[in-house]
């Protein structure tokens, strides 16, 4: 049950609620959020409450004691999760050369032998010929199809970005090794947009319970996360809009300019751009909460699901057994509904019954 808690803190959910879709939007405003870290400086930090419980003293003590004895088995939990941690660290140096592999074939670089382009329960050569085939190398748009296939990535992704990710090559996650973070790099060959052969976005995790508040205590969490500067070539920059504005001409009535303002465009380069997070001293609102949530989840979300399993993303596999899913559960609550409207129906029909039994009955004796 601890290795699978573990997990459940680092998972994700298949799909992001209609919620973390409007505070992933928002995450692609840099307005809002300069508007958020100007609040920064304003808050305090929230104590917690006094315990409020009416307990004799003696009771009290007691209960201190237990909660000692709570503290010390979740910091044995906190030292089991660096265990897992590190055990994921050494799977990663295992995955390691698979995934390398992987980015060779997508990109053109080696060609699978025959065998390894035969499926389990399949025969070698009984894959159909296609005259197209020779004039191709690799898998073209690799990543854009899962970018597109991919409800929470199809939604940062714009129009203007997909010539720029016809261009990503791969994405990879590596292990510090002095911290329970991660890294996610993503690899691109050489383009019209960017100097930048690869852009990167790290995550810093933590799983050290407070003293002062052991109950908050569930898990891993993200702490933070720092993006990077891309270096935009001269005018492609996706994540910015020039837009023209007409103004007033101070001491000449009745004529105006028209001026150039650049204002920010939402893209889904601006994942590498992600809000900072508050000092310590600091107490984070609900709304800038949401966006850190969200952004750390978009994160784990490739991490966890994207990397390990993106060839099922590409194939759309993996989001119709989502869909499935949730076709099931949409079944099953329907299922549930209809029992219970027929049970209600049913009680209805027996109380209208014995109250026409018991009507019946008084017009007998009244006869």
């Amino acid at each position: 049950q601890t290795f699978q808690h573990y997990f459940k803190q680092i998972n994700l959910r298949a799909k992001m609620t209609s919620e973390d879709i409007a505070n992933l939007n928002a995450i692609q405003d840099p307005n809002t959020l300069a508007a958020l870290q100007d609040k920064l400086g304003q808050m305090n930090i929230k104590r917690a409450d006094s315990d409020t419980l009416d307990l004799p003293v003696a009771i009290r003590k007691r209960v201190n004691a237990i909660k000692n004895i709570q503290l010390q088995t979740t910091k044995l939990e906190a030292e089991l999760y660096k265990e897992v941690h590190k055990l994921e660290i050494e799977y990663a140096k295992k995955y390691a050369p698979l995934y390398q592999r992987r980015m060779q074939i997508v990109n053109g670089e080696v060609e699978p032998s025959e065998s390894e382009c035969v499926m389990p329960g399949e025969e070698e050569n009984s894959t159909p010929q296609d005259n197209r085939e020779e004039s191709m190398k690799g898998i073209p748009g690799f990543w854009l199809t899962i970018f597109k296939n991919t409800e929470i990535l199809s939604e940062m992704c714009m129009p203007h970005d997909e010539p720029i990710l016809e261009a990503l090559q791969d994405i990879q996650v590596s292990f510090p090794e002095n911290t329970m973070g991660f890294v996610l790099e993503f690899i691109f060959s050489e383009n019209e947009y960017f100097e930048d052969r690869r852009l990167t976005k790290t995550y810093e995790m933590k799983s050290e319970p407070d003293d002062f508040d052991p109950v908050a205590f569930d898990g891993p969490e993200i702490v933070g996360s720092t993006g990077c500067t891309i270096n935009w070539k001269k005018g492609k920059n996706v994540t910015e809009k020039v837009v023209k504005k007409k103004q007033r001409m101070r001491g000449a009535k009745g004529q105006t300019r028209i001026i150039q303002k650049t204002i920010k465009e939402n893209s889904f380069f601006n994942f590498f751009a992600p809000p900072q997070m508050p000092a310590e001293d600091d107490m984070v609102d609900e709304e800038l909460e949401a966006l850190l949530t969200t952004d750390f989840e978009i994160g784990q979300y490739i991490r966890e699901r994207i990397i390990p399993k993106a060839v099922w993303y590409f194939t759309n596999e993996v989001t119709d057994i989502e869909s499935d899913l949730d076709d099931v559960d949409s079944e099953d609550d329907a299922s549930s509904t209809s029992d219970y409207d027929d049970d209600l129906e049913q009680n209805e029909n027996i109380v209208a019954n014995e109250t026409v039994t018991d009507v019946q009955k008084e017009e007998c004796k009244q006869q």
